[in-house]
């Protein structure tokens, strides 16, 4: 095609040959310039054909078939530049994620799925033509990235793309989930920072549950944004070496005595630094498949604890550690080495669609567990009385409302009725009902007269 380019080129000048010079040519008088000679119809022509070619290869090079958006490549090329640009203001990196798409396909189609994809491609398109600055681009398969002109519209953009997406009839038939994680503020950051902060965020929207979003500021430097790989050998480097500890909030009861201590796990990323709190590598450690051992190093703690002291505590068993194979087996192994300690010990599953998949080991955990006095729960519920509906008759003990539900309880009508219905669920179905998270003093106390039997928070630790 180059040697064919290069006799399109000569003749439309109208040359045949490139000129040669015979002795003495250099000293001969340069020739006068030419007028340019117009292309012909057919050079014209030629120059179509040509255009058309090269523009199929453009959009090979740089843009994804599927959905038409700009592809992986040529999307970070674009962030680099774009943060590299030293006159602009801060920016804002979203990235969007169809969750567990080929369970999509198979659950809707591969036509109905192909048009979830269509039309996250869509609204994402239709950014930059509506956003100067803005840009958009595909990573792979299941993750989409919107790159945001100016700083503090992260969140606002995020609930927008989200709440459009969820009217589409895939998503509003609960076949399709979708999470978006982003980070706010970014001023020269390098593209590998920027994505990982970001991706940092997603992880965290992912493990909280399917339309969730996560923001971060881009000068929150607590923890320093990490490959996946990177996340993954620090947090084992950390549990191998035992640098790892348990917080502990008080969870009381109406009375005021004590249920159990809360026990989230803490670990320590860099040796001599600080205990990281759970919500800022946990969803890491679970992309990494390490919640068994994370899950296996609290349980370990906290029956070590409980001998120390005999204060009855609660740990976290995530749904992912339930349903890999041999974990319950591990836990009972670990209970009837502590058997004082172990009927002082709660462990709690976190409700969502994890843990709908998880039912069928849960009961078995129930079964196996509860042998040992363990009780057990199931915390941040409230998105679904129906779900809570379907934990009857598996063996558990109590359940913890997430906060947001039942925040307002002093003043909102509707969120006391809410609560008086949500207790009277529970207590038939013989659970307890505890309040989680709960920092007003006046919610408190409307809600120990609404019912609940427990909670946790600011509120109740001012208490103690």
């Amino acid at each position: 095609m180059a040697l064919w380019l290069q006799g399109l080129r000569r003749f439309v000048d109208g040359e045949a040959a490139a000129p040669v010079r015979g002795p003495g040519a250099s000293e001969r008088a340069a020739p006068a310039p030419r007028a340019p000679v117009q292309p012909t119809q057919r050079a014209r022509s030629n120059f179509d054909a040509q255009a058309d070619a090269v523009e199929v290869l453009r959009r090979a090079a740089h843009t994804d078939a599927e959905t038409g958006l700009p592809n992986r490549r040529y999307f970070i090329a674009r962030l680099s530049s774009a943060l590299g640009d030293a006159g602009a203001g801060g920016r804002g990196l979203l990235l969007l994620r169809v969750l567990q798409l080929d369970g999509l396909a198979t659950r809707v189609g591969d036509e109905s799925a192909g048009r979830m994809l269509a039309v996250t491609a869509d609204l994402l398109l239709a950014y930059p033509q509506r956003v100067p600055g803005a840009f958009a681009g595909r990573l792979n398969r299941s993750d989409f990235a919107l790159c945001l002109p100016a700083g503090g519209v992260a969140e606002e953009t995020a609930a927008t793309l989200l709440r459009a997406l969820r009217a589409t009839p895939a998503a509003a038939a609960g076949a399709a989930e979708l999470v978006v994680g982003g980070v706010d503020g970014l001023r020269g950051e390098s593209v590998s920072r920027a994505l990982a902060a970001a991706d940092q965020a997603l992880a965290q929207a992912e493990s909280a549950g399917p339309f969730c979003i996560e923001i971060h500021r881009a000068d929150d430097n607590e923890v320093e944004p990490l490959g996946e790989r990177a996340w993954r050998v620090r947090i084992d480097e950390a549990l191998h070496e035992g640098r790892s500890s348990l917080a502990e909030f008080p969870v009381l009861g109406r009375d005021g005595r004590l249920l159990h201590l809360e026990c989230p796990l803490r670990v320590q990323l860099d040796v001599g630094g600080p205990f990281v709190e759970a919500r800022r590598w946990l969803p890491m450690a679970a992309r990494g498949r390490l919640m068994p051992r994370v899950d296996l190093t609290a349980l370990e703690l906290a029956l070590s604890a409980i001998g120390r002291d005999a204060q009855p505590r609660a740990v976290h068993v995530s749904a992912a550690s339930l349903a890999t194979a041999g974990f319950v087996g591990e836990v009972q192994r670990r209970l009837e080495a502590a058997p004082a300690a172990s009927r002082l010990l709660s462990i709690e599953v976190a409700d969502g669609i994890s843990l709908d998949r998880a039912l069928p080991r849960l009961r078995e955990a129930a079964a196996a567990w509860r042998r040992h006095g363990v009780r057990l729960g199931v915390e941040h519920a409230g998105a679904s009385m129906r779900g809570l509906s379907r934990l009857a008759g598996i063996g558990l003990d109590h359940v913890k409302i997430e906060s947001r539900f039942v925040r307002g309880a002093t003043s909102e009508a509707a969120v006391r009725e809410f609560a008086t219905g949500l207790v009277d669920l529970l207590h038939g179905m013989r659970l307890q009902a505890v309040a989680e998270g709960i920092a007003d003093q006046a919610d408190l106390q409307a809600l120990w007269a609404l019912g609940f039997d427990a909670a946790t928070g600011p509120a109740v630790r001012q208490a103690v």
